[in-house]
């Protein structure tokens, strides 16, 4: 989080890198790794007539890497996959009914828990997939109000969708270190695009509005339970590469690559655009000798990004890009550490009446790392 998201080609024993399942050829063959972090994002939302801000605090990951044999070396636990939240008003004038209000209110998202194994299939070289299950549901509303009438009666429609199947990514590492401590990695990772599961309840109902905001039903238009269909997923492409020496520096880049041209919703497609991300970011160590003082033996990362996501609205792209900053503080008498980052950037445009955010995130990690296994000759 703190070098620019970089992950596809970083190669460490120390921490979790579910970005690439076969990067947990990294883990020792004596360790049992912890992961864990929460974060919490800040906006400002402006468009050339308002402004309005946002905030929202969420779990970021919980993980646990360990060995299985000197070869095959895996991984599992749950992090966010995706996260609906927005609260939209849209007014206009027509002709008859006056002033109408239609509002749209999104909350919920989509839950990854998964089962990671990476192998070791030469020196060099090794392989990776993670089993996933995604679950988690969304809520979605959109009313049409109508303020100036008192003869036409509000309209609302109430969706709930549950997702609840399988998925699978794998990746592909390729690392190399020199007998001077320098290391050389390179990794790709892929994810076809999958048809995901999903069931919805619909209801769709006549409302009058009360003076405390309440909706009070008069009749109901649609009722349904349990519609089910399918929710197609982008296929995901990345590569990325890193060069460091070994407990010192690290430097690294990743690109990805998502076809959302070819997503669809209950078999809806939409007019979304094939997606892009670049990263570069890098990481620096003064020393790791347990001699050195505390200040030397802080781990300073740094990175950006770019992305150029999958909206485009009113011929606007709506991209985003972000500088992020963040130091590993060790534990004593331990290669565990407390990690903090925190991202600023920017997304979005007020063009053509759009909205831009501003924002802040911070994320907060504690990367525990355990030898287990171990006689110990002096009790």
């Amino acid at each position: 989080m703190a070098m620019g998201g970089i992950s596809y080609g970083v190669y460490s024993p120390f921490f979790v890198n579910t970005s690439n399942p076969a990067t947990y050829a990294a883990f020792d063959s004596l360790s049992f790794i912890f992961d864990v972090s929460a974060h919490t994002r800040q906006s400002n939302l402006v468009t050339k007539d308002l402004t309005q801000s946002a905030n929202y605090t969420s779990l970021g990951n919980l993980l646990f890497g360990f060995p299985v044999t000197r070869w095959w070396k895996s991984s599992f636990g749950l992090l966010p996959y995706s996260m609906v939240g927005y609260k939209m008003l849209d007014t206009r004038i027509d002709e008859n009914a006056g002033k109408v209000n239609f509002l749209f209110e999104g909350s919920g998202g989509i839950n990854q828990a998964y089962l990671g194994n990476s192998f070791a299939i030469s020196k060099n070289f090794s392989v990776g997939f993670n089993f996933s299950y995604l679950f988690g549901t969304i809520d979605e509303s959109r009313a049409d109000e109508f303020p100036d009438s008192i003869y036409k009666l509000n309209y609302k429609s109430l969706n709930s969708v549950r997702i609840h199947d399988v998925y699978l990514n794998y990746g592909i590492l390729y690392h190399k270190q020199s007998k001077n401590g320098m290391q050389y990695n390179a990794g790709l990772v892929f994810s076809n695009s999958s048809k995901i599961n999903v069931s919805k309840d619909r209801l769709d109902y006549l409302y009058f509005k009360s003076s405390t905001g309440v909706d009070i039903l008069s009749d109901t238009v649609l009722s349904e339970n349990t519609i089910k269909g399918s929710v197609r997923l982008p296929m995901n492409l990345g590569a990325g590469f890193s060069l460091g020496k070994t407990d010192k520096w690290l430097v690294g880049s990743d690109f990805q690559w998502q076809q959302w041209e070819k997503y669809s919703y209950f078999g809806i497609t939409d007019s979304l655009k094939n997606s892009m991300r670049f990263s570069l970011g890098g990481a620096f160590t003064p020393s790791v000798s347990t001699v050195s003082g505390y200040w030397q033996r802080i781990t300073y990362r740094g990175g950006i990004r770019y992305t150029k996501s999958y909206l485009e609205l009113r011929n606007e792209r709506i991209n985003e890009f972000g500088i992020s900053l963040g130091i590993g503080l060790p534990l004593p008498r331990t290669r565990s550490t407390i990690n903090l980052a925190a991202e600023f950037g920017s997304r979005g445009t007020i063009a053509n009446n759009l909205i831009k955010e501003s924002f802040v995130k911070f994320t907060l990690g504690l990367s525990i790392f355990e030898r287990w296994f171990i006689i110990k000759k002096y009790d």
